[in-house]
């Protein structure tokens, strides 16, 4: 009985919720993004060690979910696409992590454009959270949240270069190259949520 067990285990392999798994991730990417705009609002060393402990967490989950990726015999959408897509979500929430950690270690204070770009990311992210989960249930609603992802990026890039300009003003030299740090964080994170805005939208049409 075990030996014909095994044969159908290797004939069919196991299937995997990747979907739900998916949603999971972005919503603790969400919770990332969540907690480094809640630090720049208040207690940084409270919220530093809540995200340091998530993204660990979240690394786990995610080796655990390409493991289930690379055995499931269909995925949801295309398997690279998928795979892709949890690494731009982890790199989102590096992104955060790194921020918050470099403000913390840099004795750099948010700034107002700071506090937007992690806002417009913020939104952007939680925006993913809702597009995983209207995969396949129709073109209309993911590309509405599609294009809203977009724009929070967009209005990321911009808040880039106005804080940029006044940042490049500041008499202390040592303080804008901190800064520049920070806001290059901020920017990058918002390229990783327009790359996965893109993979959303080739998924979307790609499930119809």
């Amino acid at each position: 009985m075990k030996e014909k067990k095994g044969l159908l285990d290797g004939l069919f392999p196991p299937r995997y919720d990747l979907n739900a798994m998916l949603v999971h991730q972005a919503e603790m990417t969400a919770e990332g993004v969540g907690l480094l705009r809640a630090a720049m609002q208040g207690e940084r060393d409270h919220h530093l060690s809540s995200l340091t402990d998530l993204d660990r967490r979240t690394d786990v989950f995610r080796h655990d979910m390409e493991r289930k990726l690379g055995e499931a015999f269909s995925t949801p959408f295309d398997r690279q696409d998928m795979y892709t897509m949890s690494r731009q979500l982890e790199t989102v929430l590096n992104f955060a992590r790194t921020t918050l950690l470099e403000m913390d270690a840099f004795g750099v204070e948010p700034d107002r454009c700071m506090l937007d770009m992690a806002e417009h990311l913020l939104i952007g992210t939680r925006e993913v959270v809702e597009g995983v989960k209207a995969l396949g249930k129709g073109l209309e609603r993911t590309d509405s949240l599609i294009e809203r992802m977009r724009e929070e990026e967009n209005s990321i890039e911009e808040t880039y270069v106005l804080g940029m300009k006044e940042v490049f003003l500041l008499p202390d030299h040592m303080m804008v190259l901190k800064k520049r740090e920070i806001y290059h964080h901020l920017k990058d994170a918002g390229r990783a949520l327009s790359a996965t805005a893109d993979i959303l939208h080739r998924a979307a049409f790609g499930m119809g």
